[in-house]
């Protein structure tokens, strides 16, 4: 079965010039250090922070200025400091997404590889949202390396 080209799982990977421990605890426990909400948020103008909690179990959510927080999804596997990988879903979604975060020595520091799949789950707007999520992807890891380099 083939899948459709629209609905494919986007893959990325970048390598940071951080030990794995750091470069795992950056990209979960200091997301917000990083992410780029003027890029990737649902918050848009009410945005202040992004947190992902490294944890089976733990919140994928957005905090607004008003105090009002987002939930977009949950921690599925976490074993720092090599994995994390965690649901992403909207409230117009049928289904939820998910991102696989892969972390391994690399001799210039740790290598990171993304995955973000299950387009097909969340309905017909799934080619538009991996659409986006291709577009965005590269910019938010992006964030995260210079943050690693600072």
């Amino acid at each position: 079965m083939s899948v459709d080209p629209a609905l494919a799982s986007v893959e990325l990977s970048v390598v940071v010039k951080v030990p794995l421990e750091e470069a795992f605890e950056l990209f979960t426990s200091r997301m917000g250090e990083w992410w780029p909400l003027d890029v990737a948020s649902y918050g848009g103008d009410r945005a202040r922070e992004i947190f992902l909690e490294p944890r089976v179990g733990g919140r994928f959510f957005e905090r607004f200025t008003d105090g009002d927080e987002l939930q977009v999804g949950s921690v599925t596997a976490c074993q720092p400091p090599r994995l994390i990988s965690f649901t992403w879903m909207t409230a117009d979604w049928l289904g939820e997404t998910v991102v696989d975060v892969r972390f391994s020595p690399e001799a210039a520091g740790t290598r990171v590889d993304l995955s973000h799949h299950g387009f097909e789950r969340i309905g017909t707007v799934g080619p538009d949202v991996a659409a986006k999520f291709r577009n965005g992807w590269p910019r938010v890891l992006r964030a995260f390396t210079e943050q690693s380099a600072r």
